[in-house]
């Protein structure tokens, strides 16, 4: 692949050593040129290193904007690759010109990088905000720049995630020995002093300011702690003021720009970084291959790669009291420094490999690539819609569970969702999406895409509103009729009562709807009897069968956070608010107490749908008398899917607690509330069902006591999935045949 990467050459720090890591690390089995715009000590380092490296810098702009043109344009490049605000502007100016793609990556926030200069900020800064629109593609150095990207509108499908990645393979190699460097900063160790350290351009972005303030905080109990500041910038006259106003001036070191950073970290115990925004700094994976322990602001890709009181600690923004506590902590716990290092160095080692960043930055090349070239196509996406962005974990794991699944078939395919909540969807899954209702914008969508689909839940239904049945009717002609083909994926239908209804909604299918698969076969039955016959339909399976649970450590961690013991038997609850509720919970409770009472099983509540189904729980709690949890943090599909998976028994209205734990072999206890539930139910073969209005302790009790009696319920709930989940393959095997 021939790749230019374009800099403006005066770049130091992480910046500095990411591309001319990464430029290098791509020369060996790539055609590479590196521009710089600018000569200096970046231009010479990377030749130095064997890069090839071209300068292109003259008195006059437009002379330099036609070289980079001519060069770009004439060299067979099959890709541009941008890093800081001259190069995107510059990139900007020529892209017009050339026929490839144009990617950047955002090492910190564009926003912030001309922090404390207005000049600048209203210069450099507002030329980069408006380059930066008309690029091809944005590589964040973390999935938190990736979400602020996206909250700034730039398009999901033009954004990528590369971690920063270093050799682990080679050891740190210290010019001199803790003590002697230590020794010419002025610092004689002692039995108890405790090195800090910052390495980083001395701006205000990185709040040095808060890390001094807390070395003076906590320099009373700690009479040993000192730290060194590594590095040189605008703000150092106003750091060494600060110094002097503290009465720091011998706790505190100024010790230059860091040429031997292998030096430095040997020397320092407690790395911090104190700075108000980052993208991913090399710092953090220097200190960690040099097993410093690492204290930080929770900030970029700080959260991803520390797991506070794990392997690091971390504190607010600005927080001097927070981090002088942890420096104090952990300069009288030379045990926590000791493990928070060594954890955090076997975690740094297994996830950011300079290989694996290598090689995902080559994937990204290619995707931008074959992205580019689909821009070709007129109708390139796919539209979906169901009712989603609610914070239902339920609906949530449908939409996760159809989406990857599109992209399965396609991984290239755009996607726009129609969510009630579109920024939370763009940002969790990285597609496309625009609110339900506005219609316009889903005409819009529906122009530019080839598939159209209803996706999952019961959508064709009257039961709460004959207006929400109309709307999902009105989806499916405005799809056809915007010349999509349309697909009603993994769906369950009804009940729709109304005879009007009836005759509308087959109408509707019959003439708009190219092909059906249905989750349970009471859907594929309610079809037929509603008149519906010429779609192609197909018996398949809740689509989020197809979805795992999250690793079994972070199941662990989960649990004991909500206090639940996994070695212990659980009764899971999970109800939601329906007509005459209080008189349902009140013969629940007296359940889950006689199933505390007469099967020694602890009782667990969880809210599917947070912010609805969390007050019911609290209420149903209160009417227990047995102890019970309430499982209170919202997790992601793949987190409540494993939490669910070591429960003893399910009892629920909820649907997908029901997929879910079904799915995972736990016995599953139904209250129908809605048809929904009842097919699924019957669709395992799973009896222990009991209507909603006709609810009453003593059937739930017999359902618990034959439960708890069976011991061959988790190999027939086993059958029953893997036969689901089989049945579940015909939804992705209808779907690609429309690709």
């Amino acid at each position: 692949m021939k790749i230019v990467h374009m800099i403006g050459g005066g770049d130091v720090g992480g910046a500095k050593t990411h591309v001319l890591s990464l430029v290098s690390k791509l020369s060996e089995d790539n055609d590479v040129l590196l521009i710089s715009f600018r000569e200096g000590e970046f231009a010479e380092d990377a030749r130095k290193l064997g890069i090839n490296t071209r300068v292109i810098k003259s008195k006059n702009p437009l002379r330099d904007i036609r070289e980079l043109k001519k060069t770009v344009a004439d060299g067979g490049f099959d890709i541009v690759h941008c890093h800081g605000a001259k190069a995107n502007v510059m990139a900007a100016l020529i892209k017009r010109h050339i026929k490839v793609p144009v990617i950047t990556t955002v090492h910190s926030d564009y926003r912030l990088d001309y922090m404390g200069s207005l000049v600048k900020m209203l210069t450099n800064g507002l030329l980069n905000t408006v380059a930066l629109r008309a690029l091809d593609g944005y590589i964040g150095v973390t999935n938190a720049f990736i979400d602020l990207l996206i909250e700034r509108g730039f398009d999901p499908y033009k954004l990528y995630t590369l971690n920063n990645g270093i050799d682990f393979d080679i050891s740190p190699q210290p010019a001199t020995s803790r003590e002697e460097y230590l020794s010419r900063l002025g610092i004689h160790c002692v039995e108890n002093t405790v090195v800090c350290g910052i390495a980083a351009r001395f701006h205000p972005v990185k709040d040095i300011g808060t890390a001094i303030r807390a070395v003076a905080k906590a320099a009373s109990s700690c009479p040993g702690l000192r730290l060194i500041l590594g590095g040189d910038g605008e703000e150092a006259e106003n750091l060494k003021a600060l110094v002097e106003e503290l009465g720091m001036s011998d706790r505190i070191i100024f010790a230059g720009w860091i040429d031997d950073m292998d030096s430095f970290l040997g020397a320092v115990d407690i790395s911090i970084i104190s700075s108000v925004s980052e993208g991913f700094p090399y710092s953090i994976l220097e200190s960690a291959r040099a097993k410093c322990t690492m204290v930080s602001t929770p900030v970029g890709a700080m959260p991803e790669v520390i797991s506070n009181g794990r392997d690091g600690l971390l504190f607010d923004v600005g927080d001097v009291s927070a981090l002088a506590a942890h420096l104090e902590y952990l300069y009288k716990n030379p045990d926590a420094r000791n493990q928070f290092a060594e954890r955090l160095f076997e975690k740094a080692k297994e996830n950011y490999s300079f290989r694996a960043m290598v090689s995902a930055q080559l994937s990204i090349y290619e995707r931008a690539i074959e992205m580019r070239n689909r821009r070709q196509k007129k109708r390139d996406s796919v539209v979906v819609c169901g009712s989603y962005g609610r914070g239902n974990a339920g609906d949530d794991a449908i939409l996760k569970a159809v989406i990857r699944e599109i992209r399965d078939v396609d991984d290239c395919t755009k996607i726009c969702v129609m969510s009630k909540n579109p920024l939370q969807t763009k940002k969790r899954l990285r597609v496309r999406a625009i609110y339900t209702f506005n219609i316009f914008k889903m005409f819009s969508a529906m122009l530019r895409s080839h598939l159209y689909i209803n996706g999952g839940g019961s959508l064709i239904q009257d039961s709460t509103s004959s207006r929400s049945l109309y709307f999902y009717l009105l989806t499916l002609f405005a799809a056809k009729i915007s010349g999509c083909k349309v697909m009603m994926y993994g769906c369950g239908i009804g009940p729709v009562n109304r005879k009007g209804n009836r005759r509308l909604s087959a109408r509707v299918i019959d003439k708009n709807v190219d092909c059906i698969t249905l989750r349970d076969p009471d859907s594929y039955d309610e079809l037929r009897k509603m008149g519906v016959s010429k779609p192609q339909m197909k018996l398949a399976a809740d689509p989020t069968l197809s979805i795992r649970p999250a690793d079994e450590e972070a199941v662990i961690a989960a649990l004991a956070a909500e206090g639940i013991d996994p070695c212990e038997k659980y009764l899971c609850l999970a109800m939601r608010n329906w007509k005459d509720i209080d008189s349902v919970l009140s013969e629940i409770a007296k359940v889950a107490d006689y199933a505390a009472i007469q099967h020694n099983l602890k009782i667990a509540l969880i809210a599917m749908e947070h912010k609805k189904d969390l007050p019911i729980a609290e209420k149903l709690c209160g009417m227990i008398s047995a102890p019970c949890v309430i499982i209170r943090n919202e997790y992601d599909v793949h987190m409540v899917i494993g939490i669910l998976s070591k429960m003893r028994i399910i009892m629920a209205m909820r649907l997908h607690a029901l997929v879910f734990g079904a799915g995972q072999g736990v016995a599953t206890i139904g209250i129908a509330y809605d048809h929904k539930v009842t097919g699924f139910m019957n669709y395992i073969g799973r009896e222990m069902c009991v209507p909603y209005d006709e609810c009453s302790q003593d059937v739930l009790k017999s359902f618990i006591d034959r439960t708890m009696s069976d011991s061959e319920y988790s190999e027939t709930m086993q059958r029953a999935c893997s036969d689901m989940r089989e049945n579940e393959k015909h939804n992705t095997a209808e779907l690609r045949k429309f690709f």
